[in-house]
Parts: structure tokens; sequence; C-alpha cells
């Protein structure tokens, strides 16, 4: 049971008797927001009774238990709470169904694996690269979807050894792990730039987007389809060493063949000169390339001395704003990691079994987290509500962002 500290002077709830949840709760070491579990609730004070939180909403199942925070996502529509077995100190996922009946889902077998668990998320992101293990055949650099995928890998063996009782007591599918995991993974897709350079994108990376959104198919420019103005030196390297994905379902459409156009060469009557000698688009935008087509029939142009990557205003109502994205490099890191998350929400969309969880919805924690795991990858993008993203993320008419 753990010790007894703090128990008389902290105040506790009856019902609160677990000896390490109280010493863990005493000592502020419950008080994190990780792994997307909020859990700053502890700080205030000794937790509230699942039946002060719930009050008359909650007909029964929440006896003896007690609030440690929140989930970042909901279940439906519904909030999802954190709730600690004041006797044993199992932790669940909880949230009332509509006949005020709470739902549950075994998180942890303890507090104490609670923030084992939490850990591993966290630390998904601070290892070094090549500390995960790699295929033999696999070379390169230590980042990429290899590494990616061993990284989840690693995580879930650790997960697995930090609290074997959830595991066996879920049949190995505890809610929620393995998919904070795998969201938290995709930040070894491409390797960091710094505030001076670019991300560094790979070809396994090209080719797992290509996969992700077609047959796989890309297309690596030769130089002579490349036009003498087109200087910067990154992107003319991916565009002849890289690539770009071929595919309509990709958000970027490129053609399959045929020399990289200036906007104005691809829609002289958009960015030729009018009436008046003035060009009748964007001045700035008529010497970009036109990389492709994008969604809502929106055009991606490259600005070839820079890299900048904009939208064409075609609807001539400033929507969206220009601004895309940094460089063709954070533009195909964008796109992979966005791939990456609707590739993950299908395939609980339509799960081969029924999923073992009452609560835990993984399409809920993925729709919920995607919009701030692409605004880490290129803020700019996201500077006002009038730039793409913050759009695609609001449009209700679309559907969620993943789908």
């Amino acid at each position: 049971m753990g010790s007894d500290a703090g128990g008389e002077t902290g105040g506790w709830p009856a019902g609160l008797t677990d000896g390490e949840s109280r010493e863990l709760l005493a000592g502020g070491e419950l008080s994190w927001c990780y792994a997307y579990l909020d859990l700053r609730t502890t700080a205030e004070g000794p937790p509230e009774s699942a039946g002060d939180r719930f009050g008359d909403l909650l007909v029964e199942g929440g006896e003896g238990l007690f609030v440690l925070g929140e989930a970042l996502y909901p279940s439906g529509h519904e909030d999802v709470t954190v709730l600690l077995d004041g006797a044993s100190g199992a932790v669940y996922l909880a949230s009332p169904d509509t006949n005020g009946l709470l739902r549950r889902d075994l998180l942890a077998s303890s507090p104490r694996a609670l923030i084992a668990l939490m850990l591993v998320v966290e630390s998904t992101t601070l290892c070094a690269a090549g500390d995960y293990e790699r295929a033999e055949d696999d070379e390169g650099a230590p980042y990429g979807p290899a590494t990616v995928d061993a990284a989840v890998r690693l995580g879930l063996r650790e997960m697995r050894e930090a609290d074997p009782e959830l595991w066996e007591r879920t049949a190995g599918r505890p809610a929620h792990w393995e998919s904070a995991l795998r969201v938290r993974a995709l930040a070894w897709g491409a390797e960091p730039g710094t505030p001076d350079t670019t991300v560094v994108v790979g070809p396994d990376l090209l080719q797992d987007l290509a996969a992700l959104t077609g047959d796989g198919t890309v297309r690596r420019f030769g130089p002579d389809e490349l036009p003498e103005h087109l200087v910067h030196g990154p992107t003319r390297h991916l565009l002849t060493d890289i690539g770009l994905p071929v595919s309509d379902r990709c958000a970027l459409t490129v053609a399959s063949d045929g020399p990289l156009k200036t906007l104005a060469e691809s829609y002289p009557d958009d960015y030729g000169p009018g009436s008046d000698g003035e060009s009748t688009g964007p001045l700035h935008q008529g010497e970009y390339m036109a990389l492709g087509g994008w969604m809502y029939d929106l055009d991606v142009a490259l600005d070839g001395a820079t890299g900048r990557i904009e939208l064409t205003d075609r609807f001539d109502d400033g929507q969206p704003a220009p601004y895309l994205h940094r460089d063709l490099a954070t533009l195909l890191q964008v796109l992979w990691t966005y791939e990456r998350l609707r590739a993950e929400r299908r395939r609980w969309s339509r799960p081969a079994a029924s999923p073992p969880w009452a609560v835990f919805h993984p399409s809920d924690l993925l729709d919920s987290v995607a919009a701030t795991v692409l605004l880490a990858l290129d803020p700019p993008a996201w500077a006002t509500e009038n730039h793409f993203w913050p759009l695609r993320t609001d449009d209700c008419h679309m559907g969620a962002p993943l789908e």
C-alpha cells in the first residue's frame, strides 16, 4: 500500500486510502501535463470525488473514485476524465454515458505506473535517434519512417515493462498509450532544421508519402525541366534528387511530366498584363513556379529565389493568406505528417475487430491533437485565421481535419 505520508495533515477525503497514491499526490508528483493527459488539477489540493465532479449526472459506477485530471481529447462529444481508485490505486479514463453510468477504461495499474507510462511517451521525442533499432539493411540517416516505426516498437516494449499488470488486465490492448506514442514518434520523420536551415527530408519519407496517397509513384525532375531562375539550392536538390509524390489523393497534385513553369506561363489570363499593362494577378507571384494543385482548387506557388511556398488567390477574396510553408522541405514534412495521422485515423475508422474500449476512441485523440502537431512543424503557417491550415481545421463542411 505504500506509506501514509500526508494522510492526516493533507486533509484526504474519505475513501482515498491507497498509500502510494496519497504519497505521490502530497509530493506533487502527479501534477503534470504530459502525453495528452492534463493532471495539473492535483496541484490545487486533495482531489475531488467523482461524485462531486459529475453530480446528479452520475447514477452509479463512481464510488471511491477521485479526479486526477482530464484527457486532452473527448469521447464523442463528452469530456474524458482521469480518475483514481482511492482504494486500489488503479487509474482510469472515464466518461458518463447518456444513462448516467460511468464508462471506464483502465489507464494504469497504479499512479506510479501512470507516471512511467507518461514519461515513455514524452521521451519518444527526446531520445537520440540512434537509440532506436533500425533494420540491418536499413541504411542512411537516423530519421525517416523506419525510425518512426522503430520508436513505436521500442516505446511499446518499454510501456509493457513499466506496467505489465496493465497489459495483462487489458489483454495487451490498453487504451490511449499506443495512439499517443504513434503521434509523438512522428517527430522522427525528418531531421529538424535550425532557425537558419531547413528540415532535412529523405527519399524514404517521400516514398512513404507517395505510398500513403497513391501507388508510390515519385516524380524527380531533370535539371532541364527546372527554369534557370529557380536558384534556391535546397529546392533544386529536393526536386531533382528526392522528388514529389504523383497522386490525385495527395493535397499537393503534381503533373507527371513536363517542365516546371511559372504561374504567368501556366495562367496567362490571370498573370499576364491587363489592358492597362498591369498584371491581373498578384504581381509578386507571376514569376513563381506553378508547383501543383492544392485543396479547394487552389494552386501552390514556389518562389525560385527563396524557396518560399505560397498559395494563389484565384478567387480574389483575400483567402487564404499567401504564405503556406517556409519551403518545399517543410511542405513535404507537413504533408507526410498529415497523411500519417490520416492513415492512423482510417485504421481505427474501419478496425479489423471491435475495439475493446468503452471510453477511448483513437480518432478522437487524433482529431484533437492534429492541429497542434502540424502547427509545431511551421508556426507561421498558423499565424492568422486566414492562413490555410486554420481555415481547413475550422471548415466543418469538410469534416474533421483528418477525414
